[in-house]
């Protein structure tokens, strides 16, 4: 009787496993579903709504499901088959709930520290929370400049300009001849197009006055271009059109120097800066 006892309660354990295995599993599958369930009628719920402070909640929520949906994905087949998982395509349910919270909180921040006296706590929370949706959106670094700007105020103490690349053009005069005539006089009029640029490369960091610390570090790149056209004639201006002499009123320049095209750049930048915190 004895040799028995052994192999009775190896099957014990493996029917104890067994079950207990299942009901984790049922258990799981009913965790599953019903998370995704409720997250599925809050949503309609705040659709419903028609409000646009909604979205930043509606996009966590399909992140949410699509969270779940993706972990159970990892699961053997045959497991999923017992929970009943299907697959679930979010993607532009996702992107689209992403786009309408992105464009509320970025608006609503603006919105904030657009105010007389703005709530800087309150714009702060509402950039972080664009981050997290999306932290590259392009208004994040404007935002975090403007809520800068009413911080400090004066914003020309605490930014500092590093340049790590400038690059200037040639000079470049383009020219088109052609001839013109009238009345049996003929002239080479000649279409002159001079252009130069200068860029500079860097960032420009805001940096607080008494404790040093970083606030804020964005990268720029700004350009200046010259732009000059004028008209020659060679031949007796009579043979040329209207239009022509009219163009002859437009005389040549020299080109800029490269350190005065550079210095223009600059100027483009503090003002572009100045412009943002508006």
């Amino acid at each position: 009787m004895k040799h028995y006892l052994l192999p009775i309660a190896l099957l014990a354990c493996v029917l104890a496993t067994s079950c207990n295995t299942n009901k984790r599993l049922y258990e799981t599958g009913m965790a599953y579903h019903q998370a995704n369930q409720a997250d599925h009628e809050r949503i309609m719920e705040l659709k419903n709504t028609g409000s646009p402070d909604v979205w930043p909640e509606i996009f966590e929520r399909y992140c949410s499901i699509k969270g779940r949906s993706d972990e159970m994905a990892q699961f053997p087949a045959e497991v999923k088959r017992s929970l009943n998982y299907r697959p679930l395509d979010l993607d532009d349910e996702i992107t689209a709930a992403r786009n309408k919270a992105e464009a509320y909180l970025a608006a609503k921040a603006n919105q904030v520290l657009s105010s007389p006296n703005p709530n800087l706590d309150e714009a702060d929370r509402l950039i972080r929370h664009l981050e997290r949706v999306n932290c590259d959106n392009t208004q994040i670094n404007d935002l975090k400049l403007k809520s800068l700007a009413k911080q400090y105020g004066d914003i020309s103490r605490i930014m500092h300009i590093e340049v790590f690349d400038r690059q200037v053009g040639p000079n470049r005069d383009e020219t088109v001849s052609f001839q013109e005539t009238n009345n049996g006089l003929t002239a080479t009029v000649t279409d002159h197009q001079l252009s130069k640029t200068a860029t500079i490369k860097g960032k420009v960091n805001f940096i607080d006055p008494r404790s040093r610390r970083m606030l804020l570090s964005m990268p720029y790149e700004v350009s200046s271009k010259f732009e000059h056209s004028y008209t020659t004639v060679q031949g007796p201006q009579s043979a040329c059109s209207a239009q022509t002499l009219e163009r002859l009123r437009q005389k040549p320049v020299p080109f800029p120097t490269d350190e005065s095209l550079l210095n223009d750049a600059r100027n483009q930048l503090v003002d572009l800066i100045y412009q943002k915190i508006q």
